[in-house]
């Protein structure tokens, strides 16, 4: 029989993913726009914090910001001035709460999994906006460094060890793509690699660990090359981003290292 607390908690975690993939979406819509995501109570511009419709500006509330629900009850149209609102908004939401869902399963109701539900909005969001717009923004990718320190924290806390293997690892990883691209950008004579590529990778050592790095190297590369591919055949670019790439080989090796994997080879 199924444990009825157990379907509690995935209820609980389907919730708070829907809401992880709301905020997935305002990150995306907000960051590339230059508009502040994060309340600062010394700011006197904290109005551009709130949700509007970019259309009309009307403001929203509550009623309409309840992740999916609200984009099927208004039959994907702005309850105010009835424009089209796009549907990769429930999409995006739908698709965070299920990677949420996904980590939880393989992390289990631990303190240090915590850290690793509360990256997956970051993780969709960075992927996203590198995907459109080529950048992998400083405030996503500190907010992720931050999450990393936090989870091999609570980790060496919780008795799990591995701390001085993650901070070596983020190093490790760090200084190794820093001197690739500092060596291809020297061959080829351009940037071979985004600063905001190489700023995310301290985040991904800490979360990943020493013994992952071969292959979450291995696994980045022929993503990068399945990504290339596409964004040449869809948006027929030359130059293509390597984020994603960084982004869905995090996410797996986190689900792998959830499950408990032996990255020993």
């Amino acid at each position: 029989m199924t444990d009825p607390v157990n379907l509690l908690h995935y209820l609980y975690i389907s919730i708070v993913g829907l809401c992880f993939g709301s905020f997935a979406t305002a990150l995306v819509y907000r960051i590339p726009r230059s508009i502040p995501w994060i309340y600062d109570i010394k700011s006197s511009n904290n109005k551009a914090c709130c949700s509007a419709c970019p259309i009309c500006g009307a403001k929203l509330t509550m009623r309409d910001l309840v992740p999916v629900f609200s984009w099927l009850f208004a039959k994907g149209k702005c309850r105010h001035c009835k424009a089209p609102v796009s549907p990769r908004y429930p999409l995006i939401e739908i698709a965070t709460m299920i990677a949420t869902l996904i980590l939880f399963h393989v992390w289990g109701v631990e303190i240090y999994t915590i850290p690793v539900l509360l990256a997956v909005p970051f993780l969709i969001a960075a992927l996203l906006i590198d995907w459109e717009h080529m950048i992998l923004p400083n405030e996503i990718n500190a907010a992720l460094a931050f999450l990393s320190l936090i989870f091999i924290g609570l980790r060496a806390w919780d008795g799990q060890g591995g701390l001085q293997d993650s901070l070596i690892a983020g190093g490790v990883l760090t200084a190794l793509l820093w001197g690739l691209s500092w060596a291809l950008t020297k061959w080829k004579g351009r940037a071979a690699l985004g600063q905001g590529d190489l700023k995310f990778l301290p985040a991904a050592g800490l979360f990943i660990g020493l013994g992952g790095l071969p292959s979450y190297l291995a696994l980045s590369g022929a993503l990068g090359v399945i990504t290339a591919l596409i964004s040449r055949k869809t948006q027929d670019k030359q130059v293509f981003p390597f984020g994603p790439a960084l982004i869905i080989s995090l996410y797996l090796h986190l689900i792998l290292t959830g499950m408990g994997f032996d990255y020993r080879w």
